[in-house]
């Protein structure tokens, strides 16, 4: 399931694979491998260059705070936590656990920073969210641009109709 060159599924999708058998330890170890060496490199980035890391860590708080004043803290989450349920959509491994209230918002943004995450515009009606973001990952040159369309369902929970790159 996970080779060398592609990138692993996000973890939240790596845990359901392997609590309902379809992914063997061993593959499912080697995945999360590959997600830790990932953090590690970053924050062995940090310390080599901790102002650069302070600069970054306040574009990202000012980011979501921004966002949680405009929208509201459980809603973003929301939106993230939808998003990391897409696939082939490479920030998912950043916001595999945006539903959880203990980790800060702003952790999931990356606004100068690779991996980058970037949300340019939200709007929410009643029905909608639409979702501009940027995002650029696993060395690319360019950054990618999506508006993403979620709809609230009758059950009350969001899902994507629309994806498309800009």
């Amino acid at each position: 399931m996970v080779a060398p060159r592609d990138p692993p599924l996000p973890p939240n999708r790596l845990f359901r694979e392997f609590e309902s058998g379809r992914m063997p330890r061993a593959e499912f170890q080697r995945a999360m491998a590959v997600h830790a060496r990932e953090l590690i490199a970053e924050m062995e980035e940090e310390r080599r260059n901790p102002v650069a890391a302070f600069v970054e860590h306040i574009r990202n708080r000012r980011a979501a705070t921004r966002l949680a004043k405009a929208h509201g803290e459980a809603a973003v989450r929301e939106v993230f936590a939808t998003l990391a349920e897409l696939r082939d959509f490479p920030p998912a491994s950043l916001l595999w656990n945006a539903s959880h209230r203990h980790v800060p918002l702003y952790c999931f943004l990356r606004m100068t920073v690779e991996p980058l995450f970037r949300v340019l515009h939200l709007r929410r009606d009643e029905r909608d969210t639409h979702i501009e973001i940027e995002h650029r990952f696993f060395g690319s040159q360019q950054s990618t641009r999506e508006l993403i369309t979620l709809r609230r369902g009758w059950h009350g929970n969001l899902y994507p109709v629309a994806r498309r790159r800009i």
